[in-house]
């Protein structure tokens, strides 16, 4: 995935808010980036842009040398089930559907044959393998995000973008979600950027950027102070 000269600006009133400043981002198959900033500094504002939910103001969006972000919306959505999956703060799960149908659904939408192997792989390695036939509304907080979390790579994705993905977890569980989007990431090269406040599971990044008021910049080791 490559950004070049990516902005996203907005009005709020009779002032123009620059929530994302023009920003040049290469990220690589097999390349997990961590992105650091405080609330309302752009991150979820550039991985909306990165995931063609939002228009760039300036600039433009490639995902395998296309032109992602210039495409006509209906040719967008059509990529963006194919071959990016989303992890959101809010879960975003079916929540009339059991997680087992959360994967069904995927299956029906991509019309392709289910992955049962691989859906139960995910479950296990998350640990919620026993809440395949619950609810959305039957799981805790974090079994809903390790839940999203599965649905999300289960099409295998060639990119994968995460916000907050452990904000509902323990250390262990933060751990353990970490290992699978590195292990996906590294494994199976996928370019994956994950937005996030904690910096437990910086380690497993490759690299670590930091935003503040909508500016993009290096920060030279995921551990540096």
């Amino acid at each position: 995935m490559v950004l070049s000269g990516v902005s996203r600006d907005y009005r709020q009133g009779k002032e123009t808010v620059h929530a994302l400043r023009p920003t040049d981002l290469e990220i690589r198959s097999g390349e997990l980036v961590g992105i650091l900033g405080p609330s309302g500094s752009g991150k979820s504002t550039l991985l909306t842009v990165m995931g063609g939910l939002r228009t760039p103001t300036t600039g433009t969006v490639e995902i395998g040398g296309d032109p992602f972000s210039a495409l006509p919306e209906k040719k967008r959505a059509q990529l963006r089930r194919q071959y990016l999956g989303f992890v959101l703060q809010s879960s975003g799960l079916v929540p009339f559907l059991t997680l087992a149908d959360q994967f069904t659904l995927h299956d029906r939408v991509l019309r392709r044959a289910p992955a049962t192997e691989r859906r139960n792989e995910l479950l296990d390695t998350l640990g919620i393998s026993d809440r395949v036939h619950a609810y959305p509304s039957q799981l805790s907080g974090g079994e809903k995000q390790r839940a999203a979390i599965a649905v999300a790579v289960y099409h295998d994705p060639k990119v994968i973008l995460a916000d907050e993905p452990t904000a509902a977890l323990d250390s262990r569980r933060a751990h353990d979600v970490a290992q699978l989007l590195a292990q996906q990431t590294h494994e199976l090269g996928k370019a994956t950027v994950m937005v996030t406040h904690d910096e437990r599971i910086l380690p497993v990044c490759d690299r670590v950027m930091v935003m503040h008021d909508g500016v993009l910049g290096a920060r030279e080791r995921a551990d540096s102070p």
